[in-house]
């Protein structure tokens, strides 16, 4: 999963991910870990759903004790609006792991995604008091006040998440769609200026820029970058369905089309 937060072109490592986790599986077909890698690059890089899942499923049938196992099957069921199962996927893997800022982390993005808000910003705060460097809880934490409409708490948890991996470009996003509904229009088109320069020289998500335009209530430019996102296989498309800074668009015929490509229309 290091392509998604070293933010790398997922034409490169999407397929030498798949491959390399192909090959594990040949190798041995009893290593549980090798499935649930398989799994999650197929969930990360191709959408293939199903295939997915029966990846998650095969993992967990050699190694019913696998936190990491769990936490992955439960990003499957959430980002496809499974929210009871993810929930219940989640759960295990945090009794399995109790003390996994990742897990702890995972759990309050599902909570939000399940529309359990309050409930999430509980487990992201004790999250960060668990493990105060996880850059994920901030990022998370970040998401749930915006949800809240706390968009200075959101602002500030977005740039915790920055000082931790200042290269990720996630965090900066957030924070400028933070502080658009700030009211602070002229700092997130700072943002989103900084984001469309580097992303002249590397690899950008276009999920990213998409979501400072719809802070920016500028949704066609949104759209706009989410089809971009789709062509490019952008692996942070895969939120798309659940995620609640997308609800305004939901009912939009584009958005829609989106979803369908992405075969999480349903």
């Amino acid at each position: 999963m290091f392509g998604l937060s070293l933010e790398m072109p997922p034409s490169e490592v999407g397929p030498r991910a798949k491959a390399a986790a192909l090959k594990a599986v040949e190798i041995d077909d009893s290593l549980a870990e090798a499935h649930a890698v398989l799994a999650s690059n197929m969930l990360a890089y191709e959408w293939a759903w199903s295939a997915a899942e029966k990846q998650f499923k095969r993992a967990l049938e050699l190694d019913p004790n696998s936190a990491d196992t769990y936490w992955m099957y439960a990003h499957l069921h959430s980002n496809l609006g499974r929210h009871r199962e993810a929930l219940a996927e989640i759960e295990r893997a945090r009794e399995l792991d109790p003390i996994s800022g990742l897990i702890n982390a995972m759990e309050g993005q599902f909570l939000l995604h399940a529309g359990r808000t309050d409930d999430a910003i509980v487990r992201l705060r004790e999250t960060i008091e668990l493990d105060p460097k996880s850059r994920i809880a901030h990022l998370f934490a970040a998401n749930a006040y915006i949800e809240k409409g706390l968009f200075a708490d959101a602002v500030a948890e977005a740039t915790n998440a920055r000082t931790l991996s200042p290269s990720n470009t996630q965090a900066l996003a957030i924070e400028a769609y933070a502080n658009a509904k700030l009211g602070r229009p002229a700092q997130a088109r700072e943002a989103l200026r900084e984001l469309l320069q580097l992303s002249n020289v590397r690899n950008v998500p276009r999920c990213n820029i998409a979501l400072i335009y719809n802070g920016l209530a500028e949704p066609g430019e949104a759209l706009n970058w989410l089809e971009r996102g789709v062509e490019q296989r952008d692996p942070w498309m895969w939120f798309l369905k659940v995620e609640p800074k997308w609800a305004n668009l939901r009912d939009h015929p584009r958005f829609i089309r989106l979803l369908k490509r992405m075969n999480l229309y349903s």
